[in-house]
């Protein structure tokens, strides 16, 4: 297949080596910084990607996604739940706050009522001590999470005393709350914060300790991806069967809402750079549109349209651009891959036996590519247009 003219010439003045060698330096350090520019951004996406998916993970995996109420009037919501894609699970659930007493620290707790029989996936795999068939099978017995048990220094079989703001009394000697010993049988281990507040009981042994007005189970929905619930939420809000309904964003938006906002940032600062270096083209298109004047002047008057000569070196410079950036995503993928290994190598690693999580979106890396490229479709217009202004008169006049 027959070239066009414009595309043939922009592919011999990139791949030409003569000439001026300050042009062509400036052209590989142009396509050296897109590179690892591009590189750069490929990594540092991969690796944020990777921390907010261990963190959806881990926090969004033993708090619920959607909290609902129903209507104690009507019992056809159920129903209406399952007609939503994208809801795993549906089990009741208890939440309140409590006070946990040890023998030598007092802590403010998240003492959460769960069914035995219905636990959250991700929970039932983070128990690292004891069994979910004895929590099923003991009375007031209660899973702490690790950094609770350290912080109370307790181990599986001992005893605390939970103290229930809900549901007090007045006594002659005072007003007292509502309180019970639980015998520790398990300790789940979730990597997160949540660990230092987390308390999980029978959800009938919770509910005996609550008032009867709050004794009425919510129900936990367990999404297939987290990040849909506010989009559900928001549909299951419309639903006349259910009171209320809340999502994770009540307890842990802000912490996304930080994860994602320094992601954007990351991004805009990198691209930056990516933009910077594709900018860099211009200075070398330029000088090779002024040391190329005489030939350009004699391409127009053989014929050549302000179309085609516009081609030449707008292709000239995109090629350059999408070299460097296809190079740069290439060595950012291998080096995403490979990141840890390559951090042992240079004994950057973290911590003994911790890895960075890496992972690597499809979508995004084509996107980073293609961002790469209209910066440099962008930064070659003005080199471009200054070739179609040449004058073949004034350049030819004294030749």
């Amino acid at each position: 297949m027959q070239l066009p003219v414009s595309i043939l010439l922009g592919l011999r003045y990139s791949q030409s080596r003569k000439g001026n060698a300050f042009i062509s330096f400036i052209t590989f350090f142009s396509v050296a910084g897109i590179l690892l520019g591009v590189m750069a951004l490929t990594l540092v996406s991969s690796v944020m990607n990777g921390f907010e998916a261990e963190l959806k993970k881990r926090i969004l995996g033993v708090i619920p996604h959607v909290v609902v109420q129903p209507s104690a009037a009507d019992n056809g919501w159920q129903a209406a739940l399952t007609e939503h894609d994208g809801v795993q699970d549906i089990s009741p659930f208890l939440q309140t706050e409590a006070l946990v007493q040890a023998p030598r620290q007092l802590n403010a707790v998240m003492l959460q009522g769960i069914n035995p029989q219905q636990l959250p996936q991700f929970l039932e795999q983070a128990l690292v001590v004891g069994s979910w068939q004895n929590f099923a099978d003991t009375r007031y017995g209660v899973v702490l999470g690790r950094g609770l048990a350290e912080q109370l220094e307790v181990s599986r079989g001992q005893q605390l005393r939970f103290m229930l703001a809900q549901g007090g009394s007045y006594t002659p000697v005072g007003w007292l709350p509502r309180q019970r010993l639980f015998e520790v049988v398990g300790i789940v281990d979730t990597g997160s914060e949540v660990d230092g507040l987390l308390a999980v009981t029978r959800l009938d042994d919770l509910a005996r300790l609550l008032p009867a007005t709050s004794r009425e189970p919510a129900w936990r929905l367990s999404l297939a991806e987290p990040f849909s619930a506010p989009l559900l939420a928001e549909r299951l809000s419309e639903t006349p069967q259910l009171r209320s309904v809340t999502d994770w964003r009540q307890s842990q938006g802000k912490l996304f809402a930080a994860v994602a906002m320094e992601k954007a940032m990351m991004w805009l600062m990198l691209l930056l750079i990516v933009a910077v270096a594709a900018f860099n083209i211009v200075s070398a298109l330029v000088m090779m549109v002024t040391e190329k004047q005489a030939e350009v002047a004699i391409l127009k008057t053989l014929g050549m349209t302000d179309r085609q000569l516009f081609m030449v070196f707008a292709f000239q410079g995109v090629v350059n651009g999408m070299v460097g950036a296809l190079l740069g995503v290439l060595g950012g993928v291998v080096l995403s891959l490979q990141l840890n290994e390559v951090l042992n190598l240079f004994g950057l690693q973290l911590a003994s036996g911790i890895a960075l999580p890496v992972d690597i979106n499809p979508l995004q890396i084509i996107t980073i590519f293609a961002c790469a490229v209209g910066l440099t479709l962008l930064a070659v217009l003005y080199p471009a247009w200054r070739a179609v202004k040449v004058n073949p008169a004034e350049i030819l006049r004294d030749e």
